[in-house]
């Protein structure tokens, strides 16, 4: 698995509203050349929370991906958020 890679696009999509909107439209070009394996750059086109979580992304670099990809905060998007990481506990977040 390639964790630093696939962090470094979270951080990335967070900090690049052009970026996040490409993820969105056309996943296979925002992540096209990056270090990523099948499972994480399908779990990335998919904004599977859930499967990057358990992938072992940094939780805050997760936060702030999901939060730029909703177009902000809302307490709807926060249950949501939430929900999606019921039953999960945090585990070596390193890189």
């Amino acid at each position: 698995m390639s964790r630093y890679a696939t962090n470094r696009v979270l951080w990335e999509v967070a900090a690049d509203g052009d970026l996040a909107k490409q993820l969105k439209e056309v996943p296979e070009a925002a992540l096209a050349d990056r270090d990523l394996t099948d499972q994480e750059r399908e779990a990335l086109a998919r904004t599977d929370i859930r499967e990057l979580f358990q992938l072992g992304v940094h939780p805050f670099l997760l936060y702030n991906f999901a939060l730029r990809l909703n177009g902000g905060f809302s307490m709807e998007w926060m249950a949501s958020y939430l929900e999606q990481l019921k039953g999960l506990e945090v585990g070596d977040v390193t890189t």
